[in-house]
């Protein structure tokens, strides 16, 4: 079974890199690119400061790169991630640099076979995981072919399938890998009592926490893991009754751990660091509902699969109080502090992420239950329906976010509906974003406001398109975007107008427009622009003007924008911020409301 499982993750990775072809150069991209950033930091450039990997990125990325996980300090540029998802990968990472060497390719941790190293290694990792999951259901008696099922539930029927084979670069495989092995080495303790097993879990438990510091929530489920209260005490007792294993378990994961401190003092001269700046979690206001039910990012939306967990635990709870209590409370708790997260479901990503990392946990009253259906031949049959129904919409759903159709952090019930199994190719990227969230409250005294209504010329606005009509929103002028004119009035700030700032800016447009065609503002774009004393772009974003296709015209919509741009400094000339016409389509504006604070 361990070659059937190993064999079946490898060959779906080399079916996957086939089919991806050019796109694979891209493997290292997102958040994937912070975690990575630490190997080419230390290997390539030979620092601890990210300033290096900063100007290389700047380079390899688009206008709008922002770099969201490296901050400057007066020691250097840190970056906000922990480094074990790029200790995890460093294996790989030294065979793509090697064999670089070898053949005369540049070494400069990008090119093609560095891209693929990063993707081995998470294949790698996934089998890892998936052989840990199998023989963690082997100790619940859960027999072989239901451990089948259940492996090829957890990888086809949610969302652990995309974040191993085509965003690989991401911490989730590598987080889900490491706390399979933790869960199965604390339960071969609990029914050994062999102490090695007890290291073992607490020197993995240190992995844990170097790769994403809140998954050491998962000691918490020992409590589940042990299987009875008799059991967890008779093994645990013992442990405090000889303070020195308890020592050395704790020196072993800090062992891992300390990593993370060390790289932090040889970088700017101290241990300990709150990365994640301008970042935090809001505890007196989780967002649970929609962490689990929201069309946005909702678990339950977007890997149904899941849903087993709710009769499951009902059975459980027929089988063993404690079991089910233990289950339920660390499910509970493990909800609570992800959903009061500040950015709640997480940013751009395919379902709800932060999950993925304790699917092995949650397939073990799942698979529990698998095995109690599958004998019964009418449970057997509505559950075979089930699961075949949920792992083919997660497997259209992952095509659907690949290729753009899923919106990366901005979906809502009309989106997902208009898009519900769709796969053609006009459906991709039709849908708008939401304002970008930050953390942080704007004070209206804190910022610039610019409103042009169309009325009056202002100093800061040009009047392109502006003309009086009696359909006006407000007053008697609008603007009128056609073939002829495809730029609205913009906002031009240059000289005294534009003040250097030492903080990123949070920038807030409010703007209303009225198509005359349908959908005539489906290709219109709000653009920032900022540019240089050499005319060269600094800075370039865009954002689509509609959320999503519709029918109407001759009505007035609101439509909202929010986003974070980089500080304005001497090397800033100008900056604009304008509506454009891309397709020529016919449409008017009014009101354009444009707000700009320091976060």
């Amino acid at each position: 079974m361990r070659t059937f499982i190993a064999g079946g993750v490898i060959l779906i990775f080399i079916f996957i890199q086939l089919g991806r072809g050019g796109s694979a150069v891209r493997t290292i991209d997102g958040d994937g690119s912070g975690y990575y950033a630490y190997l080419t930091s230390v290997f390539i450039h030979h620092t601890t400061d990210f300033t290096v990997v900063y100007k290389v990125e700047k380079e390899r990325r688009g206008l709008d790169y922002m770099a969201h996980y490296f901050y400057k300090t007066e020691q250097g540029m840190i970056n906000k991630y922990y480094l074990g998802t790029a200790l995890m990968i460093l294996p790989f990472f030294l065979l793509a640099w090697l064999y670089s060497v070898i053949i005369g390719m540049p070494a400069d941790g990008y090119t093609i076979l560095f891209q693929y190293a990063v993707s081995l290694s998470a294949a790698v990792y996934l089998a890892i995981g998936l052989l840990a999951v199998r023989k963690l259901l082997s100790l619940y008696d859960i027999f072989k072919k239901n451990q089948i099922w259940a492996i090829v539930l957890l990888l086809f029927g949610t969302n652990l399938f995309y974040y191993a084979y085509l965003h690989p670069s991401h911490s989730h495989v590598y987080s889900f890998a490491a706390i399979s092995v933790f869960l199965l080495f604390s339960k071969r303790f609990f029914i050994t009592a062999n102490v090695s097993y007890f290291m073992i879990a607490s020197l993995v438990l240190g992995l844990v926490a170097l790769i994403r510091p809140t998954n050491a929530i998962i000691v918490f489920a020992l409590f589940f893991i042990a299987g009875s209260k008799t059991l967890f005490l008779e093994r645990v007792k013992p442990l405090f009754q000889k303070p020195s294993l308890i020592l050395v378990a704790i020196l072993l994961s800090l062992s891992v751990f300390m990593l993370q401190p060390l790289f932090n003092f040889i970088q700017t001269g101290n241990w300990f660091l709150w990365s994640y700046r301008q970042e935090g979690f809001r505890f007196n206001e989780p967002a649970l509902l929609s962490f689990l039910f929201s069309y946005r990012k909702g678990f339950f939306i977007y890997t149904p699969l899941m849903l087993l967990v709710v009769p499951a635990l009902v059975l459980m709870y027929q089988r063993s109080f404690y079991m089910a209590s233990t289950f339920f409370g660390y499910l509970i708790l493990l909800i609570l502090l992800l959903s009061s997260w500040w950015n709640w479901f997480f940013g751009d990503s395919f379902g709800m992420r932060a999950m993925i990392d304790h699917y092995a946990l949650l397939m073990i009253p799942v698979a529990m239950m698998l095995q109690q259906f599958l004998v019964k031949p009418i449970g057997k049959w509505v559950m075979l329906l089930f699961l075949t129904v949920v792992v083919s919409l997660n497997l259209i759903q992952t095509y659907q976010y690949y290729t753009g159709i899923l919106h990366p952090d901005s979906m809502s019930k009309e989106k997902y509906w208009h898009v519900f199994m769709k796969t053609s190719a006009e459906y991709r990227n039709v849908f708008g974003s939401y304002p970008e969230p930050v953390f942080a409250e704007f004070a209206d005294n804190d910022g610039l406001t610019y409103l042009n209504d169309m009325e009056s010329p202002s100093n800061f606005w040009t009047s392109n398109g502006v003309v009086s009509s009696t359909s006006a929103y407000s007053g008697s002028y609008l603007a009128e975007l056609n073939q002829s004119n495809i730029y609205s009035p913009t906002l031009v700030l240059s000289g005294q107008s534009l003040p250097v700032t030492q903080k990123e800016l949070y920038v807030s447009v409010n703007l209303m427009f009225r198509e005359l065609v349908q959908n005539a503002t489906s290709e219109a774009l709000l653009v920032y622009a900022s540019t240089g004393f050499d005319n060269q772009l600094l800075f370039y974003k865009t954002f689509k003007v509609k959320q999503i296709p519709d029918y109407i015209i001759n009505e007035w919509c609101n439509t909202t924008f929010g986003f974070k741009v980089p500080a304005w400094t001497k090397e800033h000339k100008q900056v604009k911020i304008y509506v454009w016409n891309k397709s020529s389509g016919l449409f008017q504006l009014d009101d354009f409301e444009i707000n700009i604070y320091p976060i």
